[in-house]
């Protein structure tokens, strides 16, 4: 009974310092708060540090964290401060995703961070375990290739959108994604002529089209496919063919008028 009565007392012990940790750090998580709210975001960060290592379980802190540390890269992005502060920020969101992984905008945040820190290498490996699993998660695999897109790796973001549409094939927004993609490096690569502008803007043709067959009344693919056909005339050295291009365009820039109508 002596035994019991020890454990028994050790752990109430332990629970009172848990739960004084737990007042402490959100004491602290407040005066971060308050140092935030007078522009002192250094402080702020060492206060909301210190409140996450006393108790890692309170999300508010986390996001507190992270929205800190995200604005002390953003002041100073290619320091060696600033390049720890994105790591924090990203470690930050991740445990706030952890802990609140129901809550859309969790993503939104570690998402945007990810984008607004460069940090591609480190999407890769956080959503690693979702696009290799058995089917690979749809979502993740758009995430990565919005990601990379955002961040200049076209060739990278390209490669998730086709790995999407391979899992999902019937999926409209993941055949837009690419569409859209496509369209952007035709538009900015006008280095790019002849049959191979002319195949490439084919295939994100191609792409639209099926996701005007899966959605079709929605008009951003009709949109794009307007664009397209503008880039294509571009390669176009045939005057007669690339009037056809151009009637191409007008004609889904007219359905996707129609469709923007009917929605309103």
């Amino acid at each position: 009974m002596r035994k019991f009565s020890s454990v028994g007392a050790f752990l109430l012990v332990g629970g009172m310092v848990a739960g004084c940790d737990s007042l402490h750090a959100r004491m602290l998580g407040q005066d971060g708060v308050n140092l935030y709210h007078q522009g002192k975001i250094a402080e702020a960060a060492k206060k909301f540090d210190e409140a996450g290592k006393l108790d890692p379980h309170i999300p508010t802190i986390q996001l507190n964290l992270g929205f800190a540390n995200l604005a002390l890269y953003q002041a100073s992005p290619k320091s060696l401060e600033g390049k720890a502060a994105a790591s924090k920020a990203i470690f930050a969101f991740e445990r706030y995703l952890q802990l609140r992984p129901d809550e859309e905008r969790a993503r939104v945040f570690l998402i945007q961070t990810f984008v607004d820190t460069g940090r591609y290498e480190d999407a890769v490996t956080f959503f690693k375990p979702m696009v290799e699993a058995n089917p690979p998660d749809g979502e993740a695999l758009t995430t990565l290739g919005i990601i990379a897109s955002k961040t200049g790796r076209y060739e990278d973001a390209k490669g998730w959108y086709e790995k999407r549409i391979a899992v999902e094939p019937d999926n409209a927004e993941a055949r837009l994604a690419l569409g859209v993609l496509l369209w952007d490096y035709l538009h900015t690569h006008a280095e790019l002529t002849g049959e191979d502008r002319i195949a490439l803007a084919d295939v994100a043709i191609n792409h639209l089209g099926e996701a005007i067959r899966v959605k079709p009344n929605a008009p951003n693919a009709y949109t794009y496919t307007n664009l397209v056909y503008r880039e294509r005339a571009v390669g176009q050295t045939d005057e007669e063919k690339k009037q056809k291009d151009l009637e191409q365009a007008t004609k889904f820039y007219n359905q996707a008028q129609q469709l923007q109508k009917g929605a309103k």
